[in-house]
């Protein structure tokens, strides 16, 4: 099983040990014991490399990260793919760049010929892996114990792909374990669905048959139970149409892969199986300068167009609104709705589309909608999450969609550019972001401040004491890691408004939300280190929910019993507790349903 963590021992693929005997035993030799007095750190990392690395070499260079992270004593994640790599681990900062500097060599090793390797050994100054390793190198949190933000094991896997961005359905059909285990996930899920539909039934209009008696109940189980009976029918029946029907679309009917009926709308809000999606060329890069530059000159164009607009119309604004939305550019967030949640750009004048996903393969789904056709179709659309590896996926699959004429995206006219944050947030935040607990300046220079109300210039000699920056920041709240960490020490103070002109530099810095109370708070783990587990999950999907200390004891998450130390009404009795799920208001899971309800187009 390709998926499952590898353990196999060492022994060196015959490339490495024949053509360059001495590199691969010389990296490990010379790989020293780690030091307890150096400053510990999190690498976050990814590369496609310009060649795929080959079936027979995947194995052994999984070997090789194991190696290498054993001598070196890191621990973390590791995915090995034909496409690339993914991995984030940690440990102190010398055998970090250690590691790194180790793996430059055994990727050069594994895309380049004899020829190219000697001629990058005698010339040092040139590696092409530059070009391609992306190396982020992140603090910890100084408000947890630092043996608690480290990994405590070391997990490398061969997957199929860097990133999953379109679940394997045709794969599952064809039997073997992998049509097993979906089966095994339908089951739960309509297991999950027949038990909800009897809860909401028994908690219905039949309160007061129950009242009458040992009999009256009896009755109405039974007519519950051929309730559900009867839904498990009917959606039984609609599971079977809908893979007949999506056989059909991706697969076509006694030939090749066709393409889905132009006229028809019913796949709208799924990921449509669009062929050889990954030859399309991914997203533009730009570093964090350069996104930053043409996002604050696009602001302040916009701004300026519209005001000169409805001057010289004459007109009332909403009338001329959606003529100026065509003319925009648009922020795409690639990331999950619980990462959003805590931290996100915002741009004055720009819109930004949140597909409010649960999981990053939820992605196309989102983008197969009306709501992300009418929001980036004909717009220079900017992309970003984390660290950059999830754009590089969905740009491409974006760019392959706006030019199908399929789905939502029928008739509509393509983005006039795909762009994508190079490094993503982490790499932006180390150039405009502050450490959590520093002094944040709220101002940026008169240049940047253009298009912003007067009353937050006003405010900038209330703030002569913070330190200057001609960087403004565009990024608001925390950044989501997928480390023991949770979030990142670095934030973002974004650009303010009028709307947030009195706020002051803790309330620009934080976005999140309680999601019972809506009062201001973006602590998952309420002031416990995430390794203790103490964080608020949707009883659904599990996925992480913002509860306010307030307002924590009082709901019922995932791993949670429905007994417990709630709330007391007058004569001394525990309330029950409210479920907590992670759609709005704490009432709903994200991941139920029209998955064209959950997305959203916001400007700021």
């Amino acid at each position: 099983d390709d998926s499952q963590p590898q353990s196999i021992p060492i022994n060196p693929n015959p490339v490495h040990t024949d053509t360059y005997p001495a590199l691969f035993s010389t990296m490990i030799a010379a790989a020293s014991p780690p030091s307890n007095d150096q400053q510990h750190m999190i690498v976050l990392y990814y590369c496609y490399p310009p060649t795929s690395i080959l079936t027979d070499q995947l194995k052994p260079h999984a070997n090789f990260h194991k190696q290498m992270c054993t001598t070196l004593n890191l621990g973390g994640r590791i995915r090995v793919s034909e496409e690339g790599i993914n991995g984030v681990l940690s440990g102190t900062e010398e055998q970090l760049h250690e590691y790194e500097h180790c793996l430059r060599k055994e990727l050069m090793m594994l895309v380049s010929d004899d020829q190219n390797l000697e001629e990058a050994d005698s010339n040092e100054k040139e590696d092409p892996t530059v070009e391609w390793l992306d190396m982020k190198y992140c603090h910890l949190r100084k408000d947890v114990p630092v043996e608690k933000q480290l990994f405590d094991s070391l997990s490398v896997k061969i997957t199929r792909e860097v990133v999953s961005l379109i679940e394997p359905v045709a794969e599952n059909k064809r039997g073997g374990k992998n049509k097993g285990r979906a089966r095994c996930r339908q089951r739960r899920k309509q297991r999950r669905k027949e038990k909800q539909l009897l809860e909401k039934v028994l908690q219905g209009g039949n309160r007061e048959i129950a009242e009458g008696g040992k009999e009256s109940n009896s009755g109405e189980r039974e007519v519950d139970q051929t309730k559900v009976e009867e839904t498990r029918e009917a959606q039984d029946s609609s599971s079977l149409a809908k893979e007949l029907e999506i056989v059909h679309i991706g697969q076509g009917r006694g030939g090749p892969a066709a393409s889905p009926n132009n006229n028809d709308t019913s796949e709208l809000g799924t990921a449509l199986p669009i062929q050889d999606w990954k030859e399309h060329s991914p997203a533009v890069h730009l570093s964090p300068e350069q996104w930053n530059e043409k996002l604050l000159q696009m602001s302040r164009e916009n701004h300026d167009h519209s005001e000169s607009t409805i001057e010289s119309s004459g007109h009332d604004a909403s009338q001329l609104q959606e003529h100026l939305i065509g003319e925009e550019a648009v922020l795409l967030d690639a990331r999950n709705i619980y990462e959003t949640r805590v931290g996100h750009f915002a741009v004055p004048n720009l819109e930004t589309f949140f597909p409010n996903t649960r999981k990053f393969s939820s992605l196309p789904n989102a983008l197969n909608t009306e709501e992300a056709a009418k929001a980036l179709a004909g717009k220079r659309v900017f992309m970003y999450c984390t660290g950059g590896v999830r754009c590089e996926r969905a740009g491409s699959y974006l760019r392959a969609l706006s030019e199908s004429n399929t789905g939502a995206w029928k008739d509509k006219e393509r983005p006039k550019g795909i762009y994508q944050l190079q490094g993503g947030i982490q790499k932006y935040l180390e150039s405009y972001g502050k450490e959590k607990g520093e002094s944040v300046n709220l101002k940026e220079t008169d240049n940047a401040n253009e298009g912003v109300s007067g009353n937050d210039k006003e405010e900038d000699n209330a703030t002569t004491n913070n330190c200057q920056t001609d960087k403004p920041c565009l990024y608001r709240g925390k950044n989501f890691v997928f480390d023991p960490r949770r979030t990142d020490p670095y934030i973002g103070n974004g650009i303010i408004n009028d709307d947030a002109a009195a706020d002051n530099g803790e309330r620009i810095s934080l976005v999140g939300r309680c999601i019972v109370c809506s009062n201001p708070h973006d602590d998952y783990d309420n002031g416990h280190a995430p390794c203790e587990e103490k964080e608020a999950r949707c009883l659904r999907c599990r996925v992480l929910v913002l509860v306010c200390d307030d307002c924590r004891h009082r709901v019922r998450c995932w791993g949670e019993l429905e007994s417990g130390d709630g709330d007391k009404d007058e004569e001394g009795d525990v309330k029950c507790k409210m479920e907590l799920f992670c759609g709005y208001g704490g009432r709903e899971c994200i991941d139920e349903g029209n998955v064209a309800a959950k997305v959203e187009t916001a400007r700021f």
